[in-house]
């Protein structure tokens, strides 16, 4: 807690969080007086009085409708201070391949590295894709607490933690759910599963290198397990569905379990064998809506020239397949 609630981490969380927000209200308040604030904070936080402020709702559909949970610009700061402090312990635990809200990793990266895999091992291979039922909605709060219990130095954060998990009413009495959009989120959404991805992993056989027998792929909650034997993939299968249920309480149903077999494998918008990938549709359609979107709203030109640019990036990938 001395770590999170330090002046120049707040400092720095402060500034992070004002990357691209700084026409937002909360903001602009957050910037009078700034240095008053932040010393208030501290002290909040140092005596465990900090009190959460209330969430404002709002549905995205990518394309698959999700409920996002906006924090107030001031959580989001210490949301940023918790999360600088507590990424390093977890980052480092986390398997390879392991690509979602880290750095260095991300869509592209996974994107490449799976592709690689798959023209390493070739066309005799068989793939397995589950996907995890509401995943962010699912988490159980006692078991991810006693999991972060596990790798924190100290306790000094458990009370401070729970009145995190219990800031949304609906997550707090059920007990599971933790809010999309929260950086925090993202963190330990990562850390949930990491018991999982060894489960995958040992009985996969898998190394880690890009011509190993079995791989193991996961992006948040999606996951890819493949190799050349189909019944090992089938037993890491089994394996890992059932350890998602009995020692995480999740629950991959059955419609979620995707046998691909060597067929190609969709993943992040990708189709992908061994051969090459393409784009799946309906991520090409999403971004020219995007697109339009912002233009209708008359967003500034810079910022409709870096969001053509990054989904250009995203999506011209045969130079870097060609280099391989």
């Amino acid at each position: 807690m001395e770590q999170i609630a330090s002046f120049s981490n707040l400092s720095d969380a402060f500034r992070e969080c004002a990357r691209g927000k700084r026409g937002s209200i909360g903001y602009q308040r957050g910037m009078f007086a700034n240095g008053e604030k932040l010393l208030r904070m501290q002290e909040r936080l140092l005596a465990g009085t900090y009190v959460w402020g209330c969430y404002r709702e709002f549905v995205v559909r990518d394309p698959k409708a999700r409920l996002v949970m906006a924090a107030p610009f001031m959580d989001r700061v210490v949301h940023t201070a918790i999360h600088r402090v507590l990424d390093p312990l977890i980052d480092h635990q986390l398997y390879n391949r392991i690509y979602a809200c880290r750095k260095g990793k991300g869509t592209r990266n996974a994107i490449i590295d799976l592709f690689v895999t798959l023209r390493a091992i070739g066309q005799e291979r068989f793939v397995m894709k589950l996907d995890v039922r509401k995943y962010f909605a699912s988490i159980h709060h006692e078991i991810l607490m006693k999991k972060l219990s596990e790798i924190l130095p100290d306790q000094s954060l458990t009370n401070f933690l729970w009145s995190l998990l219990r800031n949304y009413p609906e997550y707090a009495s059920a007990r599971r759910g933790i809010p999309i959009g929260n950086l925090t989120s993202q963190l330990f959404a990562n850390f949930y599963l990491m018991s999982a991805d060894r489960i995958a992993v040992n009985a996969l056989k898998d190394n880690g290198s890009r011509s190993g027998n079995g791989f193991y792929f996961r992006y948040m909650d999606d996951m890819i397990l493949g190799g050349s034997s189909k019944k090992i993939v089938m037993d890491a299968t089994h394996a890992t569905i059932t350890h998602v249920k009995d020692e995480l309480s999740l629950d991959i149903p059955y419609q979620k379990q995707m046998p691909i077999g060597n067929a190609p494998v969709p993943f992040l918008g990708f189709l992908l064998d061994h051969t090459g990938y393409k784009i799946l549709s309906r991520n090409r359609g999403r971004f020219e809506k995007t697109l339009r979107r912002l233009v209708h709203n008359g967003e500034r030109p810079s910022l409709i020239a870096q969001v053509a640019r990054s989904h250009e990036a995203w999506r011209d990938l045969n130079l870097v397949f060609g280099r391989q």
